[in-house]
């Protein structure tokens, strides 16, 4: 049991409708459906049933709902009296491409749901503009493929990630490739020269004993999306974020191979102002991604 179990059966109870208590919680219909399923789990008893004028509460159904108005303002008012204020305003999120499109999307609609009066936008771009943005503090949050080692500066682990080589459809290639030298002796399709990515891979060919310079790169993008969908058309091969490939690779656009030598893997971090640390948006949020955090 938690709050919002809580929540949702007090806003089917006061909207009369799964459907918009859903939208008033900014989540789905089966959402609200699951956590009312788990709060009857957990009570071992019927809390709603239907009836031919609307969802109506049990006996059990009516205690437990006016319990959860009392629980729900008793939270409020330890918010408040936590954080001197309801948590609410607006909240600026810088992040680098693959957590935009992979890592925060599932983490800031949980994070809506929890805290509905903070208004969220996000920004996205490279990793120096992030990074930039937040030093000049037009971002709250930044989250990028680099920990931030700026003085003031406070970064932790966010999620985990590997990358993954990807190639056309129709490349006459195994499933699994025993020498690196093959990545050598064919075309490349590369993000921007500042994407983490780009900098993870040539870090580690150079470690692997592979020149760079050297690979024949026949395009050059600025998003991960743009990369498989180059490779998708036969312009190259390329390495992405196993988060991206895995998708690509369920929608058939593009094959993946395994190459036991290699191995990358890399870390996203959260990284915020120390002197903001205590800002209840900054805070509450903070805490919720350490709370969430894969690492």
């Amino acid at each position: 049991m938690n709050l919002n179990h809580l929540k949702a059966l007090v806003k089917v109870v006061q909207t009369g409708s799964f459907k918009e208590a859903a939208r008033h919680l900014n989540v789905s219909q089966p959402a609200i459906t699951q956590r009312i399923q788990a709060l009857e789990e957990y009570l071992k008893t019927r809390l709603l049933s239907k009836e031919a004028d609307g969802v109506q509460l049990t006996s059990h159904g009516r205690t437990v709902y006016e319990a959860s108005i009392q629980i729900l303002s008793q939270w409020e008012r330890v918010e408040e009296e936590v954080w001197g204020t309801k948590v609410k305003g607006r909240l600026t999120i810088g992040a680098s491409t693959i957590p935009s499109e992979y890592v925060l999307p599932p983490l800031l609609k949980l994070y809506r749901s929890i805290y509905p009066d903070v208004k969220l936008q996000l920004r996205i771009s490279g990793t120096n503009e992030v990074i930039r943005w937040l030093r000049d503090r037009t971002v709250d949050i930044a989250i990028t493929g680099e920990p931030m080692t700026t003085e003031g500066v406070v970064s932790f682990p966010l999620a985990e990630d590997q990358m993954r080589i990807i190639i056309p459809i129709d490349y006459d290639w195994p499933t699994t490739i025993e020498k690196l030298d093959m990545l050598a002796e064919t075309d490349w399709i590369m993000r921007e020269p500042d994407s983490d990515t780009r900098r993870t891979l040539e870090s580690y060919l150079i470690k692997s004993g592979i020149d760079v310079h050297r690979l024949s790169i026949s395009g050059q993008v600025e998003s991960t999306e743009a990369v498989i969908a180059a490779v998708e058309a036969g312009l190259g091969i390329s390495a992405v974020s196993a988060l991206a490939a895995n998708k690509a690779v369920r929608l058939g656009g593009v094959k993946m191979v395994e190459i036991p030598e290699f191995s990358i893997s890399r870390k996203f971090y959260c990284s915020f102002m120390e002197d903001q640390r205590n800002q209840s948006v900054i805070s509450t949020f903070v805490q919720f991604l350490h709370e969430k955090s894969a690492i």
